[in-house]
C-alpha cells in the first residue's frame, strides 16, 4: 500500500500537523521517519494516504506548518522524495 509521509523537525511540530489534519478530517497517524528519508537521524513524520495528500498539504498551507520533506512510500518500501 502507498503512503505520503510528511516529516517534521520534531515530535512536537508533529503533534501540531496531526491535530490542524485531524480538524480537517484527514486521517493521518504520527511515526518514526522511515531511516530511508531520515537525512538528519531521528524524527518524526505524519503518513497519510495518497487520497488524503492534496488536501494535507492545503491545510498545513493554510495553517502556516510546512512539512519539511514529503516522501512517497511504495510497495516493497521503496522511497522517493516529492515536490510540493
Amino acid at each position: 500500500m502507498e503512503s505520503y509521509y510528511l516529516t517534521c523537525r520534531s515530535l512536537t511540530y508533529a503533534q501540531k500537523v496531526s491535530r490542524v489534519l485531524t480538524a480537517a478530517r484527514i486521517r493521518n497517524m504520527i511515526v518514526r521517519t522511515p531511516q530511508s528519508m531520515s537525512r538528519e537521524g531521528c524524527g518524526y513524520a505524519i503518513r497519510v494516504s495518497p487520497q488524503e495528500l492534496t488536501a494535507s498539504l492545503a491545510a498545513l498551507s493554510a495553517a502556516s506548518l510546512p512539512p519539511k520533506r514529503v516522501y512517497l512510500m511504495g510497495k516493497g518500501g521503496f522511497t522517493e522524495e516529492v515536490a510540493f
